[in-house]
């Protein structure tokens, strides 16, 4: 498929304008070292902001560095730059989830994570794990560490590896990830996620943050830009104004990545979202969230850089028919423009609030949007012509090898979950929901998954750092 909402003049102009504001207005940029490399680079400084040179942008924009990533299980080979097809992951740090048992929102613990990652481990259409759930029944100042560390233990697929907010952070999250790989080197090699770090909107770089983007950048790993502005409250109200300094915050980040060093990979990743202006409140309810996505799919490649958009989302907190409709047009736009990843399975209530049974749905309604994402096949042998002869000869189609074929090809979507079967069937069977169905397999899914895919030693390794992690932080 082939979404293009922008032309090619409104991503130039947008580019011009990003240049505008960032040599014209500038960004706040905290942290001595930061600043320091900034200025030497050619920045300069009016009212208390930075302001960086056209030029100094447009030569950091050059030699974009392809990204590739690896499963905890190295033979699992996810390409970001060039992907073959839109890929999905899951969400991050969210501490409260819906019980599916009482339906009642409740604090998540660290069995909770465990379910979930082994969820998502399970799931075929969900391509990279996101440490979801912020653990509440763990110390706070390890919880942003155990759930990278107990993500990376049940398995096999590529993990992001971590949202790091300082310098101390940084380090942990690298630190448990290369122990999975045997060492810092072999995880550059072969990383399997990325360093997610969020600046503040609108322009703002704290101290902390500017710290952990030179920390990151440092490492060699891949490292996600994750602005998270919001239309009407942190970023204009438009939808091109809130993509463009959105885009500014991602520009304003890569020059400071590229000068520490260039040979950093980098993903450009929209948070866009929209507040509702009656209440303040951010809660998902957003038909632009997964246009937004597809501006930022088309931004992306104008740089050279993979995407990750949100598109799996809702304003709804149970999973619903709102839920349903709104996540699914949400990640179609994106999908169809061809986004490197669509995140978002199992969020609701614009990610405040987390589902093992909208996991398990999204994977089903991802399933449904992949099925024609690369359009139709058309050739001598998918028309078939000679089928339609053979069946009006007498023949029919069951009997066509053609049809069996094609059908082994996966031609007819074939889903998981929801009903296709005539009402008084599907009422003998026990009249069953999606939702209800979702949960039965949950329950399957958490009993037969294989428990911790690294070995005991690693797994001793891992729980080793976060001790000492909570020794430092509590010294």
């Amino acid at each position: 498929m082939n979404f293009k909402p922008l032309k090619t003049e409104d991503l130039q102009l947008m580019h011009d304008m990003t240049l505008k504001i960032l040599s014209e207005t500038g960004a706040i940029v905290e942290g001595e070292e930061a600043r320091d490399i900034l200025l030497t680079a050619g920045c300069s400084k009016e009212n208390g902001r930075l302001l960086f040179p056209v030029k100094l942008v447009e030569d950091s924009l050059g030699d974009p560095v392809s990204v590739t990533l690896y499963g905890v299980d190295e033979n699992i080979v996810l390409p970001l730059t060039d992907a073959p097809r839109s890929y999905t992951h899951n969400f991050g740090s969210v501490s409260v989830l819906l019980d599916p048992e009482s339906d009642r929102v409740r604090e998540a613990s660290v069995n909770d994570l465990v379910d979930f990652i082994k969820i998502s481990d399970s799931l075929s259409h969900l391509d990279m794990v996101v440490p979801s759930l912020r653990p509440t029944d763990l110390p706070e100042e390890i919880a942003s560490l155990a759930m990278p560390a107990y993500t990376l233990q049940y398995t096999s697929k590529p993990v992001d590896i971590g949202t790091a907010s300082d310098v101390w952070e940084t380090r942990y999250i690298i630190k448990l990830a290369a122990a999975i790989r045997g060492g810092l080197d072999k995880l550059v090699e072969k990383p399997m996620g990325t360093l997610s770090i969020s600046p503040l909107s609108p322009l703002n770089f704290p101290a902390d943050i500017t710290g952990a983007i030179i920390e990151s950048a440092r490492s060699g790993l891949p490292v996600t830009m994750l602005p998270c502005p919001t239309r009407g409250l942190t970023a204009p109200i438009t939808l091109a104004g809130g993509l463009v300094q959105q885009n500014a915050e991602q520009l304003a980040f890569l020059t400071l990545v590229r000068l520490v060093n260039r040979k950093t990979p980098l993903v450009y990743t929209c948070r866009l979202a929209a507040a509702n202006m009656r209440t303040g409140f951010v809660g998902g309810k957003d038909p632009d969230q997964g246009y937004a996505g597809a501006c930022v799919a088309q931004l992306a490649s104008y740089y050279g850089l993979p995407s990750a958009v949100y598109g799996l989302d809702s304003g709804s907190v149970i999973p619903d028919i709102q839920s349903g409709y709104e996540r699914a047009m949400n990640a179609l736009y994106p999908m169809m423009a061809g986004a490197t990843l669509v995140s978002g399975m199992g969020l609701l209530n614009g990610g405040l609030l987390a589902s093992a049974e909208q996991l398990i749905i999204d994977d089903e309604i991802y399933s449904m949007l992949a099925h024609r994402q690369h359009g139709v096949e058309v050739n001598r042998d998918t028309i078939g012509a000679e089928v339609v002869r053979s069946v009006m000869d007498g023949g029919n189609y069951l009997a066509q090898e053609h049809t069996r074929d094609y059908l082994r090809k996966g031609e007819i979507h074939n889903g998981k979950l929801g009903n296709d079967a005539p009402y008084e069937e599907w009422f003998a069977a026990g009249g069953r929901s999606v939702r209800e169905e979702a949960r039965d397999r949950m329950q399957v899914i958490i009993n037969q998954h294989q428990g911790k895919v690294v070995d005991e030693s690693v797994s001793k390794e891992l729980h080793s750092i976060l001790e000492e992690a909570k020794a430092e932080k509590t010294r």
